[in-house]
């Protein structure tokens, strides 16, 4: 066995190291011969009156195959503008000035989101590449770039929305968060965070847990430039009527009772997470809390019985500041005691069904989501903070998988003269992995020629392979 071990030398995991070196490589010549056809292609079926070739001009990339890849695409002036354009970029998606492709900028955003720093982005990439392919600063311009993007990107969609989809209920959770700033006169920034859903679904057929349906994230620096964008996504998006409920949950701030002065057909609701917290702090080593929140749970839709059980409670409180608590707590919520109780009751109360409904509180984890992100020892930039909060409004709701769907739908669609691209790509694959990397029956293999350093450490086991004959005998 120590024999056999002595003659391969080589591990599992040096094999699939190694490989996916040589694959990586081959990829990515593959990627840059996709990249000549296509241009060229274009070359053909482009408007030649319209479009006039200047030069070419070189341009590299880092790429998602963790091998930089260089285009020498052409430079064409358009007579019709008087500007000068890459069509290939255009065509491909390509962001001008760019060194990441969009696919690994998918990626960096993904990572970015999911890692507590710029930095451990950057190195969780490393990580999977097997070699450093960015820079932190990088990954902190992607984000900063996207960020602007996806902010324009719901601008269009809320402008370009038909009114027309009609839905029985719409559900409206906001919360605020402070973060930390960095060299500013500020020592913290609000972040406004409205989730909009409508309603719930299993995540999966059969199951018990639960995904919002149809959820959208808004942000926004202050209260009311967080609500005129609510107002202006719904009433674009949705074909709303006198009989489209809205319900708006959130905590006690006067910013989000306002929110029924820009929906004026919405039903607010104090959020009883919150609320249940408060009483089990504040009669946290009394007898009465079971009460209370019996009464809290009560079929009085005017919240009247809970506040008159609260009150009765208060007096039997012995500990002064939870005393004062209580009292406060009944002070805020006596002008808007029905908001405490549960939504599902008023609608019945009003004959509308409520199969299906569950109980309000996606807003709480939302915002933890954004906590672990953006909080703790980290202090941001008023623009970085704005960048990283789009990302997460984002990758929160599934959005960012859009970038993906339409790499899909390119493939799917385009069909260039010289043969569609899927069919360029698979050629050019093919070509190139017969070249470097496919092992004739009984014709040696050429990789064992390449060198160890080009082959990633393969040729040695190669050679050793074919010294034993059993190359040849496959």
């Amino acid at each position: 066995m120590e024999d056999l071990r002595d003659y391969f030398n080589i591990s599992l995991q040096e094999l699939e190291l190694s490989l996916l070196e040589v694959l990586r490589k081959s990829l990515g010549i593959a990627l840059e011969s996709c990249l000549k056809t296509i241009d060229n292609a274009i070359l053909l079926r482009r408007d030649s009156k319209r479009f006039k070739v200047k030069e070419f001009v070189e341009t590299t990339i880092e790429t998602i195959l963790g091998q930089q890849i260089t285009i020498n695409r052409r430079y064409y002036f358009d007579t019709k503008t008087g500007k000068y354009v890459f069509l290939l970029d255009k065509v491909l998606g390509l962001p001008e000035e760019t060194q990441v492709s969009p696919a690994l900028a998918e990626c960096l955003l993904h990572q970015a989101a999911l890692t507590p720093s710029y930095r451990a982005a950057a190195d969780s990439i490393e990580q999977i590449m097997g070699k450093r392919v960015v820079s932190h600063e990088t990954v902190r311009q992607v984000v900063k770039s996207a960020g602007k993007a996806m902010e324009e990107a719901l601008k269009i969609e809320i402008q370009e929305a038909n009114g027309k989809h009609r839905v029985r209920l719409v559900f409206i959770e906001t919360d605020a968060l402070h973060v930390p700033l960095q060299n500013d006169k500020k020592r913290s920034v609000p972040e406004y965070i409205a989730t909009i859903h409508e309603g719930w679904k299993p995540r999966t057929p059969g199951s018990k847990d639960y995904a919002l349906k149809k959820v959208v994230q808004i942000r926004a620096r202050n209260a009311s430039q967080l609500w005129e964008k609510v107002r202006d996504f719904i009433y674009s998006y949705y074909d709303v009527d006198e009989n489209t409920m809205i319900i708006i949950n959130g905590d006690r701030a006067s910013w989000i009772r306002k929110g029924t002065e820009y929906l004026p057909n919405a039903l607010y609701q104090v959020d009883r997470y919150h609320v249940k917290r408060d009483l089990r702090r504040i009669f946290a080593d009394s007898k009465v809390l079971p009460k209370v929140e019996e009464a809290l749970d009560s079929d009085d839709v005017t919240g009247a019985t809970f506040l008159a059980e609260l009150a009765q409670a208060k007096l039997k409180l012995t500990d002064p500041d939870k005393a004062e608590d209580c009292q406060r707590l009944l002070n805020d919520l006596s002008q808007i005691a029905d908001a405490t109780v549960d939504y599902r009751k008023r609608l019945e109360a009003r004959g509308i069904s409520v199969d299906g409904l569950r109980g309000l509180g996606a807003g709480e984890s939302q915002m933890s989501c954004f906590a672990r992100r953006v909080k703790g020892k980290r202090s941001w930039s008023r623009e970085g903070l704005g960048a990283m909060m789009e990302l997460l409004c984002w990758r929160n709701t599934g959005r960012l998988q859009k970038v993906t769907d339409n790499v899909i739908k390119f493939m799917r669609k385009i069909d260039f003269s010289l043969g569609s691209l899927k069919e360029i790509a698979e050629k050019a694959v093919r070509k190139v992995v017969r070249k470097n990397v496919y092992v004739p029956r009984a014709a040696g293999t050429p990789i064992a020629h390449v060198g160890r350093t080009s082959s990633g450490g393969m040729s040695n086991l190669m050679h050793r392979l074919n010294e034993g004959g059993m190359l040849s005998s496959c």
